[in-house]
């Protein structure tokens, strides 16, 4: 191996690059939070690294095209660093559930048998039955589709968390400490497609009352309802303008519905009306109400029951949306749908049988990098350079200096009582229909429940993670990410591994991934986004002031160059000049360690297209990098090349 890694770094040595200093491998061998590093660990790293490297090109004119010049070569078109992560955790799991067939010792545990269970009645999935979740949703039904008020069906669905229609009412995350009911009109972009498995299941479910409308009558009168819907228009007020608004004030405004048992029939509990929600214009709301109480109950119901099958079908990884009766196939896209409806569960195993050896050396090490970039943003804060309020400089320090960290998705320090209390909660049922619907059940109800719940301890529990609703995208904890309700950072089981993290990695290794991406992180409570919410997640008018401060606008308008989303670009200048304020020490004068640095945080943007969010990773990463002196510094790169902008943005 370590001829192999000579090997490399000579032929890096021999390209033409705009710096002239031979590339060695003086590197640092330091270990900065124990006593030694394993150095077969270090190496594979470096020669990873250097195998995405295209000698050819030029780092001081496209950084990205040389550090990731061969990525493609090597991981196909579309592959990133992220993907291939998130890979070997579904590997993980694929053996976990392999050897549970094998071995019943771990079932004395939570979770795991049920988990067992789920998993092997997905994979005796044949071919989709929707009308499985109909004769399963009949046992909630008191009566009729054509007696059943619409506003109860809705109750009803919602309990499996939808609310995709008409008027939304759902529980969320609302501070650092709280969940709360919201209430919105949802009368825009109403679009089904009813599509011809849906209508087959609908028009055979047993509470139809009557034959059904031909499949063509039925998807006119749905798009006349959504006409009809979309054409009452909102108040003219801007989005997202929440009052506050009491159960007693929303049953004398909108009388129309009998909110009381919406209510109980949705969240299980009764509600008084001293019931603090956020509402969303209260008038259109009204308007709605108004509406469907004078329109056709069968149809809004029919309606209702088709737009919850679409969306049951359309949650992330449902193995019936593309069924297919290939064994493998069927296995990952089970294993992906379990780990979002099964949040919690499908994390507690992971923990418990990959990840608990490993988690005391990997909290010391995250939990020093984070501390260390915590002091050094709050000495960047003190400094002051944009002249703020003295006001306004405490409570942005505030956020920093009361900014939690998570390592993994779960909840830190509980003990297996907690998990056998929510193992209790989940029910397993008999086929896939029943145990995803059960799922939805059980996710929804502890929301609902931590919404009314004054156990103090059961809430410093829930608050110390993010259980995902089953409804996010693969990528919400494919990486970390600062969550701005809860000022806390989540370092999630797909980034604690090789090759963003390892405990053993050298100081170049460590910090050119691991520092970057939490100065990222960190930084997002200040981006242009983000910076509204306090440290204890309530919104305020931080923005504001600092649009009132000409230095600072300049700095936004300066970064402000064609980026898909200005905050994650503010994030990642500031980020990288964070981790460099804090760790661009003697070290970082060595050039071979500058130059690892580099390549270590390049591969992080890796085949990355990009997405509405985000620029493509050589955007980001270019302009980034650009904005670094040290890194000119590092590879000689003169002023006004590519990778040296001559037009430094200053922001924090």
């Amino acid at each position: 191996m370590a001829s192999r890694l000579w090997t490399l770094f000579l032929f890096l040595a021999s390209a033409d690059y705009a710096y002239s200093a031979p590339y060695t491998i003086n590197l640092s061998r330091t270990c900065p939070y124990h006593n030694s590093c394993n150095t077969s660990v270090n190496q594979h790293q470096i020669e990873r690294l250097m195998s995405y490297v295209d000698s050819e090109r030029q780092p001081c004119d496209d950084f990205y095209a040389f550090a990731c010049g061969k990525w493609r070569e090597k991981h196909g078109s579309d592959a990133t660093a992220t993907t291939i992560s998130e890979a070997q955790i579904n590997d993980h799991y694929e053996e976990l559930f392999a050897e549970l067939q094998r071995n019943s010792s771990y079932f004395e545990f939570p979770m795991y048998r049920k988990l067992a269970t789920h998993f092997q009645d997905c994979l005796a999935l044949g071919k989709p039955n929707l009308g499985r979740y109909l004769e399963l949703l009949d046992q909630k039904l008191q009566a009729s589709l054509k007696t059943t008020h619409w506003s109860e069906l809705l109750a009803i669905l919602g309990q499996y968390g939808y609310h995709g229609h008409f008027v939304l009412l759902e529980v969320r995350w609302h501070n650092a400490s709280h969940h709360m009911l919201f209430l919105l009109p949802h009368n825009h972009h109403l679009s089904l497609n009813l599509t011809p498995d849906i209508y087959d299941a609908l028009s055979r479910h047993s509470l139809s009352d009557g034959a059904w409308p031909p499949y063509e009558q039925l998807r006119e009168q749905f798009r006349l309802l959504e006409h009809n819907l979309t054409s009452l228009e909102r108040s003219k007020i801007p989005d997202d303008s929440f009052t506050h608004r009491s159960l007693k004030e929303i049953r004398a405004e909108v009388p129309g519905v009998e909110w009381d048992q919406i209510l109980r029939l949705q969240l299980n509990r009764s509600v008084g009306g001293n019931q603090a929600f956020q509402v969303d214009d209260l008038a259109a709301i009204k308007r709605l109400v108004e509406y469907l109480n004078q329109a056709d109950n069968l149809l809004l119901n029919r309606y209702s029951l088709a737009r919850f099958l679409s969306h049951l079908v359309g949650l992330p990884h449902n193995p019936l949306a593309d069924w297919s009766p290939d064994r493998k196939s069927l296995s990952l896209r089970c294993i992906r749908h379990m780990r979002r409806s099964l949040y919690l569960p499908m994390n507690y195993v992971y923990e418990h049988r990959f990840y608990t050896h490993r988690r005391k050396a990997d909290e010391l090490v995250i939990h020093r990098v984070f501390e260390e970039l915590q002091g050094q943003l709050e000495r960047n804060l003190d400094n002051n350079p944009f002249n703020l309020s003295q006001g306004l400089v405490s409570s942005l320090k505030d956020k920093i200096h009361f900014m939690r960290i998570n390592v993994g998705n779960l909840p830190p320090n509980v003990s297996d009582q907690f998990y056998w209390e929510v193992d209790r909660r989940w029910v397993v049922g008999h086929d896939f229909y029943e145990n995803h619907l059960n799922s939805l059940l059980y996710y929804y109800s502890v929301v609902s429940d931590l919404e009314g719940t004054t156990n103090q301890t059961e809430r410093e529990i829930w608050y110390s993670f993010n259980m995902h609703q089953p409804e996010f995208p693969d990528n919400i904890d494919a990486t970390p990410y600062f969550y701005c309700l809860g000022d806390i950072i989540f370092v999630p089981y797909s980034y604690v591994r090789l090759p963003f993290f390892h405990v053993d990695f050298w100081p170049a290794l460590l910090y050119g991934d691991l520092a970057n991406t939490l100065g990222h992180e960190m930084m997002h409570a200040l981006d242009t986004d983000l910076v509204d919410y306090d440290a204890w997640g309530h919104m305020s008018n931080f923005s504001d002031q600092l649009g009132l401060v000409p230095s600072y606008m300049d700095a936004v308008s300066c970064l402000n160059d064609s980026a898909v989303m200005v905050n994650e670009r503010t994030s990642d200048v500031s980020g990288s000049r964070l981790a460099l304020d804090t760790y661009g020490g003697d070290w970082m004068d060595n050039p071979d360690d500058g130059r690892l640095y580099f390549l270590q945080f390049a591969h992080f943007f890796c085949g990355d297209e990009g997405d509405i969010y985000h620029d493509t990773g050589s955007q980001r990463l270019n302009y980034a990098l650009s904005q670094v002196p040290k890194f000119a510094e590092v590879f000689g790169c003169q002023s006004g090349t590519g990778m040296n902008s001559a037009n430094q943005c200053r922001f924090w």
